[in-house]
């Protein structure tokens, strides 16, 4: 496998989660929590603390600057983009 069909790989699973997360909480109306997303998704790591949800984090931050999700500050949680089609 050549580097570039590794990347391809990798933007392939990441687009898949991405669609997961988005799928999530548009059943989530009142938004969830960056634990509650990780823990329902199977994305939780086996570390301690903060480090338990890097991975989801980091595509939390990819959707919200995309625009695909927001995050509402004064809940504490993620929720769906209605203006996103």
């Amino acid at each position: 496998m050549s580097d570039l069909d590794s990347r391809e790989l990798a933007q392939l699973g990441l687009k898949h989660i991405e669609d997961a997360v988005v799928a999530l909480l548009s059943r989530h109306p009142a938004g969830m929590a960056l634990s509650e997303i990780a823990e329902a998704l199977g994305l939780r790591a086996d570390l301690a603390g903060e480090k338990r949800d890097m991975l989801t984090a980091g595509v939390l931050a990819l959707l919200v600057k995309s625009g695909r999700i927001v995050w509402d500050a004064e809940a504490g949680r993620y929720r769906d983009n209605p203006d996103m089609v």
